[in-house]
């Protein structure tokens, strides 16, 4: 008997279906991955399945009863879990509290003490390390990953659903955290994983299930199939093969940064510290990180948003000191941020008033200050055919984007920011929540701003995007640049050692910020010019 059914599920948003019919069953002791493009109806059921949603059709069994969840507590109660993408924790609580923040005790005063050793317990079983009373807001992104499923486990779980989760991991940690997969999968746990990376699904998980247009149209066993099929069934066409030959970038350098340095007000602690660092005309230059070491900073220092820096940084041989955010963007620097939500868009509003935040007080949107709706809802039809936007029902350009998917949602930004005037695109995390046909069309945008003569820093988390489109790999640790590799010396081993703040490592080119690694090297061999 499946620890989990779902029979014929369906839901519809104004008429559309989100799923239609579709059934899924995860047996105990199993790793069950979740595949589907954007829209494709992925989240909906998980949400259907955690109480968030009620289906309009279909029926659940779990453990070999039928449920019905009004609310995610039904559902943790029952014995569910699911750690969300966007993590749901208090910054400024501890660990302990965001593990324990919302249980009921049948106690006049919660045991903390009780509570606290049952979490350390739970973090040394399964290789959890984090410390009950550190403040969340003090933990990096891997350990505040680590806290929520701790959450999910201090509740007795038997089935965990987890979407995205390796998205903010270093390779070692993303091996590390499958450990932990595999050892809850010896327990008999039953595991749903939502993600894009194909490697991954193949590493870890034990069936697929494909979902297209929401309906589940392939059940496959992981050992008996390839990542070619995988992606065939799911986008319904194999993806192009990069066949490009790696152009060579201009000596000119576009952006230079000297000895730049930013300390955070709230805890006088160094953002970044001492980047000296160029992008040079017709290159992508990559950011590899793990969250939270100075990426973020850095792509706000570039674009403006950051002003107390100190050091110098030029965009085409001119100062960018006191350049506000919209002068720089109209100076040819565009920015796409990890964070859609609070950065990018104003979820409230339209496709078409998302499509022109940055244009909408200049021609040809607006004429003696009053908006040309008729030409702001001309650019954005021809938006979303250009980038495949897909919105939610027959609403069009008029939908608003908090009733997108995240991966249309993040195309509504490519599609405002990768414009014919960018002459330097900073794209952070440009591909996070997008399916893989999505992706290759990011990819082929970023690439064609290349051969156009442009520039690119890429900030990603997915090493194998930055190996596949990045002419230099710059590795960020603790707000440092603390190595700068050609893309032909840099492989997934170095990145991932850099990444973790282990230098040093001489006989591989990978020497850390000594004399003569890379972050030395770099000061000195990032000025120069020359081919990738």
């Amino acid at each position: 008997m499946p620890l989990l059914e779902m029979k014929q599920i369906t839901k519809a948003f104004s008429g559309v279906y989100a799923n239609e019919d579709v059934n899924l069953s995860v047996e105990a002791g199993e790793i069950h991955a979740l595949l589907g493009e954007n829209g494709a109806g992925k989240t909906t059921l998980m949400n259907i399945l955690f109480g968030i949603y009620q289906a309009d059709r279909g029926e659940i069994y779990y453990e070999g009863k039928k449920v019905a969840f009004a609310s995610p507590r039904d559902a943790i109660d029952q014995g569910i879990g699911m750690v969300h993408q966007h993590f749901s924790l208090v910054r400024k609580m501890t660990v302990l509290d965001n593990i324990i923040l919302g249980l009921e005790s049948r106690a006049s005063v919660l045991d903390r003490k009780s509570a606290a050793a049952r979490v350390r317990e739970l973090a040394e079983k399964y290789g959890l390390s984090v410390n009950p009373d550190s403040r969340v807001s003090d933990l990096s992104v891997g350990e505040q990953q680590r806290v929520e499923i701790l959450k999910v486990l201090y509740r007795n779980v038997n089935l965990l659903i987890l979407d995205e989760p390796t998205g903010v991991l270093t390779p070692q940690e993303t091996e590390k955290f499958f450990d932990i997969l595999r050892k809850l999968k010896a327990e008999g746990h039953g595991i749903i994983i939502i993600t894009h990376r194909l490697a991954e699904i193949m590493a870890i998980s034990d069936r697929v299930t494909i979902l297209r247009d929401g309906k589940a149209v392939s059940r496959l066993v992981t050992a008996q199939t390839t990542p070619e099929e995988l992606s065939a069934h799911m986008i319904g066409r194999e993806l192009k093969k990069d066949s490009r030959q790696r152009e060579r970038f201009l000596p000119e350098e576009m952006l230079s940064l000297e000895d730049v340095s930013l300390t955070t007000r709230r805890r006088k602690k160094k953002a970044l510290s001492h980047i000296s660092l160029s992008v040079h005309k017709g290159e992508i230059l990559g950011i590899a990180g793990v969250e939270g070491n100075g990426q973020k900073e850095l792509a706000e220092v570039i674009t403006g948003i950051r002003k107390n820096y100190k050091g110098t940084m030029t965009w085409n041989g001119e100062n960018l000191a006191g350049v506000s955010v919209k002068d720089r963007f109209r100076k040819g620097i565009s920015y796409i941020s990890d964070d859609r939500h609070s950065d990018s868009l104003i979820m409230d509003m339209s496709v078409t008033d998302n499509l022109i935040l940055r244009d909408f007080d200049r021609s040809p949107y607006s004429r003696h200050g009053v908006l040309d709706h008729k030409k702001a809802d001309e650019w954005a039809a021809q938006a979303l055919e250009h980038f495949k936007i897909k919105t939610s029902g027959t609403t069009g350009i008029r939908t608003l984007v908090k009733l997108m998917s995240g991966g249309n949602q993040q195309k509504v930004i490519l599609a405002r920011e990768i414009t014919d005037q960018a002459g330097l695109i900073v794209a952070s995390q440009p591909t996070r929540g997008l399916d893989i046909g999505a992706t290759e069309f990011v990819h082929q945008q970023l690439i064609k701003q290349k051969q156009q003569g442009k520039s690119v820093i890429l900030i990603s988390a997915d090493l194998d995007e930055l190996l596949s489109l990045s002419d230099r790999i710059a590795v960020m640790f603790a707000g440092k640049i603390v190595g700068i590799l050609d893309r032909e010396e840099a492989d997934v081993f170095k990145i991932g050692l850099l990444m973790g703040g282990v230098t040093g490592q001489e006989e591989s080119g990978s020497a850390g910020p000594g004399p003569g690694g890379p972050a030395a090297q770099g000061r000195e061999g990032q000025k120069g010019g020359g081919a990738a």
